[in-house]
């Protein structure tokens, strides 16, 4: 499971791609401040999944919203009609489709395991392109115990408060990130998944253990041994974060915000705990209980 693995944590942690970094402690929960900052914001890492394990936040996460004004994501998740106007570019290119990409005995074997598991995603397996049944695939292996995932809950919560709800990406940006894996590789890595889906379970509940532990540094080390392209790399990663750096810094500097983007984008000598530090800013890890 080579590529699949590291695209399958990608998937649910939203950049699953960590390079070796120096240990910074484990902390899903940090806080920022200083540099001139009026308030006081925070970053918390976040991840995908229903289950009902990664909801208990603790008073310190719900204290950090309610202190701020603003929660931003990578995406802003509520705004649903610049995500109806980008669910085109999931599908898949006139002319092609899973189908086309794989052996009749390949296809047949996705086409089985979906018709089982994944419900009614199973029609769209030769719609959308391969990468996003992955994610389906992948987010079905753990319990869905939560009516949503844990990134939509928390913009949810907020802005039931009263807090403005933004991104700091843009649909456009990680659309383009995730679309530089070709489509007969998401293929391929979707049939490597759905063969070894045994194997992906235990990893996925290892991810599951590991971030409930709050160890960037050892999911770090679940999947730093394999690799995509290094030009994957640095896009999933390294220039997100540069990105997300520059907006989080305007953001700060308007108004307190909580920003809840994936935990992979938190670990790693570029990844933002250090960059914000490298910044000036101090960033403290919070115990959430």
């Amino acid at each position: 499971m080579k590529i699949f693995t590291r695209t399958a944590v990608f998937l649910l942690l939203s950049a699953g791609c960590f390079l070796e970094s120096p240990a910074q402690g484990n902390a899903l929960l940090w806080e920022i401040s200083g540099k001139g900052l009026k308030d006081t914001s925070y970053l918390f890492g976040t991840i995908h999944i229903r289950d009902k394990r990664v909801f208990n936040l603790g008073d310190s996460t719900y204290y950090a919203i309610a202190k701020t004004k603003a929660l931003y994501g990578e995406l802003n998740l509520q705004d649903k009609d610049e995500m109806k106007k980008h669910a085109s570019e999931l599908m898949m290119p006139a002319g092609t489709t899973l189908e086309s990409l794989l052996s009749a005995q390949d296809y047949k074997l996705v086409k089985k395991y979906c018709k089982k598991h994944i419900g009614i995603y199973s029609l769209l397996i030769n719609k959308i392109r391969p990468v996003y049944v992955s994610a389906i695939v992948s987010e079905d292996l753990l319990p869905k115990e939560e009516k949503k995932p844990l990134d939509l809950y928390l913009q949810d919560h907020a802005g039931k408060l009263g807090h403005d709800i933004g991104g700091i990406e843009t649909f456009e940006e990680q659309l383009a990130v995730v679309n530089l894996i070709p489509l007969q590789e998401q293929a391929d890595m979707l049939v490597e998944q759905i063969k070894n889906i045994e194997e992906e379970k235990v990893l996925m509940e290892q991810m599951l253990q590991l971030y409930l532990s709050e160890s960037l540094d050892s999911l770090e080390i679940l999947v730093q041994e394999d690799t995509l392209s290094q030009e994957f790399n640095e896009a999933i990663l390294d220039a997100r974060n540069k990105v997300m750096l520059t907006r989080m810094e305007t953001q700060m500097n308007t108004q307190p915000t909580f920003f809840a983007v994936g935990a992979a984008h938190l670990a790693g000598e570029k990844g933002l705990v250090i960059l914000l530090r490298k910044q000036g800013y101090t960033v403290r890890p919070v115990k959430r209980k």
